[in-house]
């Protein structure tokens, strides 16, 4: 299943379900899955402090935003791998394979 829009946007592939779906340039991965009704984990409403929503990042790492302070701080406390990255905190700025171990 593919939303498509007129314009060119980035494609977010959410893989495991099956589902891509294009999205603004420099929304949060944990924002458009939200808005599509994709399940993505959170206990803090996406706000930076739970780390529930990490997402494995398997493809287009470059094309999502350099991790900031917070980040890094809740990545490291968390444990998450360098492909891993925060649905919450990233945003993406071209296409990209996600997946998470729950989907």
């Amino acid at each position: 299943m593919v939303k498509k829009s007129a314009k060119f946007m980035p494609l977010i592939n959410f893989y495991g379900l099956g589902i891509e779906v294009e999205c603004e340039e420099g929304k949060t991965i944990f924002d458009v899955a939200r808005e599509n009704s994709i399940p993505i984990a959170e206990s803090c409403n996406g706000d930076r402090t739970c780390g529930h929503c990490r997402v494995l990042v398997l493809n287009g790492m470059e094309n999502l935003s350099s991790p900031d302070f917070e980040e890094m701080r809740l990545a490291e406390r968390k444990g998450l791998s360098e492909n891993e990255r925060l649905a919450c905190a990233v945003k993406v700025y071209g296409d990209v394979k996600i997946t998470t171990s729950y989907w």
